[in-house]
């Protein structure tokens, strides 16, 4: 068996795999025609896998499919290193050397296989490019656990089969979706999530960074996303959010405006005042002095 490098203090919030023994592929995958062209012989799943690395300098025995669905991380073979964020899968070709890592603050969550048979080889030597975006699709994701729970169960004949003719679906979906008409991908609603986050730190000035934490996502790809959906960027929606605060503050109590301005975490009275200016049109005083008009 090959030897590899793995950092051992991995710290995942949850992690499952399977392997399958080798006497079992012989056996049931290596003789059965239905399924020997393409298979799986290892299947995982790591939560925010925080630390996880592994290096193998002559590179694994199977073809290894990792999908990425949350935070980010690295793959570096063939001379070229690879930022996967989530959305993005990657194969790496059997026998070649490479290394793999979660990014150290936002670890990524994956799925992943390893997988073997002469279909296979030639389903990667077909690829145009090793690293692409699939999107997100929570049939996908209940397709993997198909897999998983099936090959749990045991490695009977029936359970070999069916797991691995649901892995050919899986790949199909992955590889092949987009290229065909009326497909769909589910986005996850986070946006919706960065929402709730800012309503609930209304108080405080966050940055792109700190959002994007909260919801386990790059912030290249929150910003996309977000502006793809409402329209305006995460900080710019979260000035709004904070001036809608303002205006109940303003409409239905006493306080100053400079302690309004610290409730929603501004302190440079200046600042808030040409922030609620810009998004109101007219100032605070203004807006209170017409709150009965």
């Amino acid at each position: 068996m090959e030897k590899h490098q793995i950092n051992q203090e991995n710290r995942f919030d949850f992690q499952k795999s399977i392997v399958i023994p080798k006497n079992i592929i012989a056996k049931q995958y290596n003789e059965n025609s239905i399924i020997s062209n393409l298979f799986v012989t290892d299947i995982g799943y790591y939560r925010k896998a925080l630390n996880h690395y592994i290096k193998r300098n002559n590179g694994a025995d199977q073809h290894i499919f990792i999908y990425c669905v949350e935070g980010m991380g690295t793959v570096e073979f063939e001379n070229t290193e690879y930022h996967i964020e989530a959305g993005n899968f990657i194969i790496i070709p059997k026998r070649a050397p490479h290394r793999y890592q979660a990014d150290s603050s936002l670890p990524w969550t994956i799925y992943w296989f390893h997988f073997l048979g002469n279909g296979a080889d030639q389903l990667v030597a077909t690829l145009q490019n090793y690293k692409a975006y699939a999107g997100f699709n929570e049939e996908w994701n209940l397709l993997f656990d198909t897999i998983f729970n099936r090959l749990e169960r045991g490695f009977s004949r029936e359970n070999i089969i069916y797991a691995n003719l649901c892995f050919h679906h899986y790949l199909a979906e992955i590889f092949y979706t987009d290229k065909l008409p009326n497909h769909t991908k589910i986005e996850p609603d986070k946006v919706e999530e960065v929402i709730d986050f800012m309503r609930n730190n209304i108080e405080k000035m966050l940055s792109l960074k700190e959002m994007a934490l909260a919801v386990y996502l790059s912030p290249s790809y929150l910003s996309a996303i977000f502006k793809k959906k409402t329209g305006t960027s995460p900080i710019d929606y979260f000035n709004q959010l904070k001036i809608q605060k303002t205006t109940q503050y303003l409409l239905f109590t006493n306080l100053r405006i400079n302690e309004i301005a610290q409730k929603i975490g501004i302190n440079d009275p200046y600042y808030f005042s040409r922030l609620f200016t810009s998004v109101m049109g007219i100032s605070p005083k203004q807006y209170r002095d017409n709150r009965f008009n």
